[in-house]
């Protein structure tokens, strides 16, 4: 009878055992569920996107608790723009840091903010586009295709880097230059006497080594990056249009994160957008001694002529953004808030 009844009590202890190693094999299942993975990608390198991707994966390692773990990849590492897009839809990448041009795919109003002309200064750019209603928008335009954009901010002002000479406008006649293969900035080329080439960014170097182009027009910063300098010792600021980034984060991804850790994802991104403008600005200084220390000669042009270009170029933002259904709508709000920020 007793070694029965011990028997009994041995089975029933093994039996607790087991429930209870199996239960806290599943709290241990749990735990490791509960941890994501976050890569970042861009395409650029030693630049503010870089930067602000670095404070991004900071902020949400931090407030995470290491629940979220970023991984930085830079330099196209996971890809092409178009592959890092597609990838973002997929839910295969998380996050994506690029000028918000890249994502013109998804929606056209995000052209908006290529309009030439229109952005006075980094200041007065980040003033408008920081704007609740502006944001309210531009931040929803890729919603529907399964992007969710957190922030907006000011990379910098637009420069020409070229083999050739540039002390005035004439000098710009004839030139070949990378832009994008937009209508805003092909016209704004055509405006200018410049032949506007189609050229990935990621190949702009050496499409000006092989002679494919002659310049390049976007961000010193961004080119100073890839050390441009070494190639193109003639830089023409132009000034007339204003490069900018954005933190996009994958919606498919997002889903499969608990409401608390979304939160923290999208709130994060929008903390550091004030940050991020003044990373820009910060980089922009530093481009500056960095070019003229490789030997590079940097023309502006005096505050009348500039006045002048603007007042060549400011019209080609109208004619092809306030007459399409898509970019309308964007455009009509980012006027009034450039009217906004010119009466504060």
């Amino acid at each position: 009878m007793l070694q029965s009844v011990i028997l009994r009590s041995a089975k029933k202890g093994l039996a607790a055992f087991a429930l209870s190693t199996m239960v806290l094999a599943g709290f241990g299942n749990m735990a490791v569920a509960e941890t994501y993975k976050m890569k970042i990608g861009f395409l650029t390198i030693n630049d503010p996107i870089h930067a602000v991707a670095k404070r991004f994966a900071e902020e949400i390692g931090k407030r995470s608790d290491g629940r979220i773990e970023p991984e930085v990849y830079p330099a196209g590492q996971l890809g092409s723009a178009g592959r890092q897009i597609e990838g973002m839809q997929f839910g295969t990448q998380e996050v994506f840091v690029t000028p918000p041009n890249y994502l013109a795919g998804l929606n056209p109003g995000f052209q908006v903010l290529d309009a030439p002309g229109i952005f006075k200064s980094v200041e007065q750019a980040h003033a408008a586009v920081t704007t609740p209603n502006f944001q309210e928008i531009y931040l929803n335009l890729a919603k529907p295709a399964g992007v969710e954009v957190g922030n907006l901010w000011v990379y910098g002002p637009t420069a020409i880097a070229s083999v050739k000479p540039i002390k005035n406008l004439n000098d710009l006649k004839g030139l070949k230059v990378r832009v994008l293969a937009t209508k805003l900035e092909q016209e704004l080329a055509a405006k200018l006497g410049m032949v506007g080439v189609s050229v990935d960014f990621t190949q702009a170097l050496s499409a000006i080594q092989t002679g494919t182009v002659d310049a390049a027009r976007t961000s010193m910063v961004v080119m100073g990056g890839m050390k441009f300098y070494d190639t193109t010792k003639h830089v023409f600021k132009d000034k007339t249009g204003m490069v900018f980034g954005v933190v996009t984060v994958s919606s498919a991804w997002l889903d499969k994160l608990p409401e608390d850790l979304r939160t923290i994802v999208m709130e994060a991104a929008q903390d550091i957008q004030d940050e991020a403008t003044e990373i820009g600005i910060e980089y922009a200084k530093k481009a500056d001694k960095e070019w003229a220390a490789a030997g590079v000669t940097i023309v502006e042009l005096d505050p009348e002529a500039q006045q002048e270009l603007f007042a060549t170029v400011s019209p080609i933002g109208d004619k092809y953004l306030s007459e399409n259904e898509k970019t309308e709508p964007v455009w009509q709000e980012l006027q009034k808030a450039l009217q906004q920020v010119s009466t504060n």
